[in-house]
């Protein structure tokens, strides 16, 4: 009789988790050339949202991911500036920790001591997105009060901006 209850109650247990929209990342697809969003870019372990509907400007980016809620996953948030440069492929300058020195991590988020030209590649039309992503991105990092740091894939160019404008959106996990 305890044998029997022992196996209902493990069959409850098994199917309360797979039935629970768990987020965790073994539950989610690797990211690959035709990706389904969300997904998980193997490479750096981060979970990537689909790219927004329509371009926003560095508040509404913010707000946006805070409260995006994609196929029952929450909890999402602006990439920084080192997040965002982990979807750059093909541009040695660019990826994350190369000579490029524009960094969260390494505090560097100043354009007159942290850009240098080792910040772009040259122009693609095919861009340097692993997403295939065309234009530009916000990051959640600050270059200064007005201002902050966004990625142009066409050519894997970091760059700050005043934060009225508007760009493309990409949530991270």
């Amino acid at each position: 009789m305890k044998f029997f209850f022992l196996i209902l109650l493990l069959s409850a247990a098994f199917f309360l988790l797979s039935c629970g929209g768990s987020e965790s990342a073994a539950d989610i697809p690797e990211c690959s050339g035709n990706s389904v969003f969300p997904c998980t870019d193997a490479a750096s372990g981060f979970i990537w949202s689909e790219k927004a509907s329509r371009p926003k400007n560095w508040d509404e980016a913010l707000f946006y991911c805070e409260n995006l809620k994609e196929n029952g996953i929450k909890n999402w948030r602006l990439p920084n500036i080192d997040e965002l440069r982990t979807l750059i492929q093909d541009c040695y300058g660019t990826v994350t920790g190369s000579e490029c020195r524009v960094s969260d991590a390494r505090g560097c988020l100043s354009y007159a001591s942290c850009w240098s030209t080792f910040c772009y590649c040259e122009f693609d039309e095919k861009g340097y997105s692993k997403f295939s992503d065309l234009g530009s991105f916000w990051s959640s990092s600050a270059a200064n009060e007005e201002g902050a740091w966004y990625i142009n894939f066409y050519e894997a160019k970091l760059i700050d901006d005043y934060k009225e404008n508007s760009y493309s959106v990409r949530c991270v996990k």
